[in-house]
């Protein structure tokens, strides 16, 4: 587990997250409070434990066969970034499920309960995410071989890229703003409201969003109320925060 590479840019996340506070300290910006951090890491340990365990035994199940893949990824260059996209859009997809079908909200919506919005967030997640398009998205991976070193890199560039757009500390960054996911778009994905919440779905590239109708921009003032109109108290517990949602989802149900 220890040699695990999301065990290793965990810790990473967290170095950055450090550096964070301290440089938004130093511009009298206080992006983390000592509750909601011990929440959002406690959310990150029990996702990464789920992540490193079960998750890795569902995917056993769901794999095709070499003699069932429909397709095998050749070796070059053009083909490499092709599949780069398709990924990237299938990523899209997947946030955007998490955002439309309620079975798939009960699990996403423990990663916007966060009231702050800083590079920690981007660790906090819910402990379900078996329950989830990720599952589906997966198994259509599946059916495409020799695909191991583009995931490696999809998941590299998505890591970083994520892990930037969850800051305070950078406004716009100009032309990228057209191309990619920056914290400017991403923090309108974060904030309070639902309606400015449920847009901006891209993980790497923004442009999904703009040719798909679900971009909305920040704007000049940046964005700085975060997390869900009813969550729970910052003193419950951790496991209250990670299923909260699923209690609700459940009472709706019933409903």
């Amino acid at each position: 587990m220890r040699q695990n590479p999301i065990v290793f840019i965990s810790f990473g996340i967290l170095l950055l997250a450090f550096l964070e506070a301290r440089l938004a300290g130093k511009q009298g910006k206080y992006v983390y409070s000592k509750p909601q951090t011990e929440i959002a890491i406690g959310l990150a340990i029990g996702h990464l434990l789920v992540s490193l365990t079960l998750f890795p035994l569902l995917q056993k199940l769901i794999l095709v066969p070499p003699e069932h893949q429909l397709f095998v990824l050749p070796n070059s260059l053009s083909w490499g970034i092709l599949a780069f996209l398709v990924l990237d859009f299938l990523a899209y997809l997947n946030h955007r499920f998490s955002h439309t079908v309620p079975l798939f909200w009960a699990d996403h919506a423990v990663h916007h309960a966060n009231t702050e919005f800083n590079v920690v967030t981007h660790l906090a997640h819910g402990w379900t995410g078996f329950v989830s398009a990720s599952l589906i998205f997966s198994l259509l991976t599946n059916f495409v071989g020799n695909t191991g070193t583009i995931l490696f890199v999809y998941f590299a560039v998505a890591t970083l890229i994520q892990t930037v757009a969850h800051t305070q500390l950078i406004h716009q960054l100009g032309f990228l703003e057209k191309l990619f996911v920056t914290p400017s778009n991403h923090r309108v994905h974060h904030a309070i409201d639902r309606k400015d919440h449920d847009s901006n779905y891209g993980i790497v590239f923004i442009f999904w969003d703009k040719l798909l109708g679900t971009f909305k921009a920040e704007g000049e003032t940046q964005v700085t109320k975060f997390g869900l109109a009813q969550t729970p108290a910052l003193h419950s517990s951790v496991w209250k925060h990670a299923f909260f949602a699923w209690s609700q989802f459940f009472n709706a149900r019933r409903s």
